[in-house]
């Protein structure tokens, strides 16, 4: 028979009555508010609550018993306002599991970003699978251990915009920030493909970020690349700029060059580069006549076609101190070459922050040199594109072929370094 009770310091009377748990089995105490001051109005509507109940669960077959009895409660909770995304995900589970004898998968913040990365791992570059886990990590140490072991649909656009911020305030440029929120958002993209959760939190802190205050690139001018190769701190080195101004690769894949890419007699490399492995996105990119002198001359380590064109570099990490990246930063300095201006002034005294200082010219400006140049030279969008592996139109890099000739034809219009490429 139900009971009234009442909460501290409230005037309404709760009913309070048990039901069969047609789910777990047993008994099951369901607590309703009457909605009653009177004590004689409330016993009334408590027992009409406890009737209407009962008569629920004895309808139909087992199955539609205990799914009436679901529904039941959650009625009871949107009538209440106490029905959220949390209760929902758990009377949905009980359907399903009713239903399919199958659980719905139940993810944390922390697994799902575990499981993502796993999954990521299997086709994505160790560089890029590095950046993915430190933007991961980055969101989870910023939410704290409580907060990164709630469910994964918890985390609110709110949530995102302030982790944004933080970010920003920590004196990151505009378009790093964008990277972290990007790579947060294809983690719930992810989810939300699965069913598991139902909205991006990311998707207005995206739409948001301001990236104006990023560090722009420039390219090298033709003499700035001649000194640099004069400049050069070794034969290796003085290949590996002539790779990079001549082919645009990044600066990991020219160092990583193997001699089983070049092709000496057909004047061409060919390779995967690491950014589109998982794409297996190959470029062809004819061989500059600047290039195959010094590639002619070159000596090869061993005869395995898999040997490295920098033996030495190839065995150099590209960052970190003593990395390719800040030895060629000493030759830039060698060479007189300007590195423009950097993405923030630090002020003496201040602290430096959690953002990377770029400056607009180091190694990577030789790709856009590569690019520059073959704009200059009347070379198509589509050709350049064809040539440096770039690709925002998927569709368009999958069904266009490039004309190796027309490619061949690209790399002759290239302005020469005459003098300044001595053979080794």
């Amino acid at each position: 028979m139900a009971s009234l009770k009442k909460r501290k310091g409230s005037k309404v009377y709760q009913a309070q009555y048990y039901v069969p748990d047609l789910v777990n089995g047993g008994l099951r105490q369901v607590r309703k508010t009457t909605g009653k001051t009177k004590k004689s109005e409330a016993l009334l509507a408590a027992a009409e609550m406890e009737r209407a109940a009962q008569g629920i669960i004895k309808s139909g077959t087992d199955k539609a018993q205990q799914a009436k009895a679901i529904l039941t409660e959650m009625g009871a909770e949107i009538e209440l306002e106490k029905f959220t995304s949390l209760s929902a995900r758990k009377h949905v589970a009980r359907l399903l599991a009713l239903a399919t004898g199958e659980d719905m998968p139940a993810y944390t913040l922390e697994t799902w970003a575990a499981e993502w990365l796993r999954r990521k791992g299997r086709d994505s570059s160790k560089a890029t699978m590095a950046r993915y886990k430190s933007h991961a990590d980055a969101f989870l140490v910023w939410l704290g251990d409580e907060r990164r072991k709630k469910p994964l649909e918890s985390v609110t656009s709110q949530r995102v915009r302030e982790w944004r911020e933080k970010l920003q305030d920590e004196g990151r440029a505009g378009k790093t920030v964008l990277s972290y929120v990007k790579d947060l958002g294809a983690i719930y993209r992810a989810a939300m493909r699965e069913g598991i959760v139902s909205f991006n939190p990311c998707g207005t802190a995206i739409a948001d970020t301001e990236t104006g205050d990023s560090q722009e690139r420039k390219p090298f001018t033709l003499a700035e690349v001649g000194t640099l190769v004069e400049a050069a701190t070794s034969e290796e080195w003085r290949g590996l700029v002539l790779v990079a101004a001549f082919t645009g690769l990044r600066l990991g894949d020219a160092a990583r060059l193997s001699w089983e890419s070049v092709d000496l007699q057909a004047k061409k490399i060919t390779l995967i580069p690491s950014k589109t492995k998982r794409k297996k996105r190959e470029v062809c990119i004819p061989i500059h006549p600047d290039l195959l002198a010094y590639l002619l001359a070159a000596p090869v380590a061993n005869d395995s076609p898999a040997a490295p064109v920098f033996p030495k570099l190839a065995k150099t990490p590209v960052n970190g101190a003593m990395g390719l990246s800040d030895t060629f930063t000493g030759i830039m300095a060698a060479a007189g070459v300007d590195r423009g201006k950097p993405s923030r002034v630090i002020e003496e005294g201040q602290d430096r922050g959690a953002g990377r200082i770029t400056w607009e010219k180091g190694f990577h400006s030789l790709r856009h040199t590569f690019t520059s140049w073959l704009r200059k030279a009347g070379v198509s969008e589509e050709d350049r594109m064809t040539l440096t592996g770039h690709s925002t139109r998927d569709s368009h890099a999958i069904y266009s072929h490039a004309d190796e000739q027309a490619g061949r034809d690209a790399i002759a219009k290239l302005p020469s370094l005459n003098s300044k490429t001595k053979k080794p």
